[in-house]
């Protein structure tokens, strides 16, 4: 099983680019496999849910894609994903250029994690789109990246994006473009990680009530075969589908219960784990320590 860890986004950790870029390369030199991103645009003042209840830290964010942009010139081994990318807030061609740019910097390190979202204040505000329809506007989303990275030139005709014939000469370094994740625990994800992504994103842990996951119980088992169906249905090979698991540490974790679940979720055939510690530590170096010890912990698993 791969292990991943969370760059964070939100809080007081990340202060500068020298000290982030230390960061990254110590966790590429502790022998991570992957680092993480999530994306949190605004925090909405009058919002009711108990997973922004972890701290002011919530109210100060920074951009994911530029992070990845440091995380990418510090590191050279290690895979950088998103988890999940809010697509909402981006224009389609804006978009396509900024993870095929990665891609390049990174030298086709790229993982593209998405979903729906669940914090319909922050929609609202961010975008002026009926929220009821976020389901068909990520498809659309997804169909035109796939289009971006694999036709030149392009061109896209929607209910939400008209775009005429354009050049797109930049290309990723992975053929046809970064590999997609899907998050979400709906029948509809399922259904958009057999149509259109290399696995499911799953959660473990703190999260809104919409999109609690936790462990592989019967309920999970069975939205997995959904996935597995879609994937038939689109022609693709349902094996060949993976499970990343999100794991979010709550305050006072002990590197002993994470590491347990980690080797429990290894022996499940998980295909990869990631764990965000941003509600414990207030710093990078305070992160790293932890990091250091899971690895110890776990052998490497």
């Amino acid at each position: 099983m791969k292990l991943g860890l969370v760059i964070p986004i939100v809080g007081p950790a990340v202060s500068g680019a020298p000290g982030l870029s230390a960061f990254c390369r110590g966790v590429e030199d502790l022998g991570y496999d992957t680092l993480w991103i999530g994306d949190r645009l605004v925090t909405p003042v009058d919002v009711d849910s108990s997973y922004l209840g972890q701290g002011p830290q919530m109210t100060r964010s920074l951009d994911p894609v530029l992070l990845l942009t440091v995380a990418a010139a510090a590191t050279s081994r290690m895979r950088l994903n998103t988890s999940t990318l809010s697509t909402f807030y981006y224009e389609p061609p804006h978009l396509a250029r900024l993870l095929t740019t990665l891609d390049v910097l990174s030298g086709g390190r790229l993982g593209v994690g998405v979903g729906v979202g669940w914090m319909k204040q922050e929609y609202d505000i961010a975008r002026n789109a009926d929220w009821h329809r976020r389901g068909k506007m990520l498809d659309d989303m997804l169909a035109f990246l796939h289009a971006w990275w694999t036709t030149d030139p392009v061109s896209w005709d929607s209910e939400f994006l008209t775009l005429p014939p354009v050049h797109a000469d930049l290309r990723p370094v992975q053929a046809g473009g970064p590999p997609i994740w899907i998050g979400g625990a709906s029948e509809a994800a399922m259904r958009r990680v057999g149509r259109s992504g290399v696995g499911w994103l799953g959660f473990d842990g703190p999260v809104p009530a919409a999109a609690s996951v936790n462990g592989r119980d019967e309920g999970i088992d069975r939205l997995w075969s959904i996935a597995r169906r879609a994937a038939q249905d689109a022609g693709r090979d349902p094996d060949a589908l993976k499970t990343a698991m999100r794991i979010n540490l709550e305050p006072g974790t002990s590197v002993g219960s994470l590491a347990d679940k980690l080797l429990r979720y290894a022996e499940s055939g998980v295909d990869e784990a990631y764990f965000d510690a941003f509600a414990m530590f207030t710093s990078l170096d305070q992160m790293l320590d932890f990091a250091s010890q899971v690895i110890a912990c776990t052998g490497r698993l």
